[in-house]
């Protein structure tokens, strides 16, 4: 991995942490996420996974995490389309 791209590892993880940080304050059967990304290839091959301990979760919640993660990746001009953002049973 190139220093450009452990940057560009940590700037995501960073941006993802603050987003979950957020959603666990504001959504509560939300408890984690993660995320899968080719560094060459992005933001296409950005995949993130949101888990939660009851399913489903209603539109709004939804949305807010999708603008939530959205935001913060877009602090670090990373724009992702919802449809790479997964809700998930844990």
């Amino acid at each position: 991995m190139t220093k450009t791209e452990k940057r560009l590892d940590k700037a995501i993880r960073v941006a993802l942490t603050h987003a979950c940080e957020q959603a666990k304050e504001t959504v509560s059967e939300f408890l984690w996420l993660t995320h899968t990304a080719d560094l060459k290839k992005l933001p296409q091959s950005l995949k993130i996974n949101c888990f939660f301990n009851t399913l489903p979760i209603n539109e709004n919640q939804k949305q807010l995490i999708v603008n939530l993660i959205i935001d913060e990746l877009n602090t670090i001009d990373i724009t992702i389309n919802a449809k790479a953002i997964s809700f998930l049973k844990e």
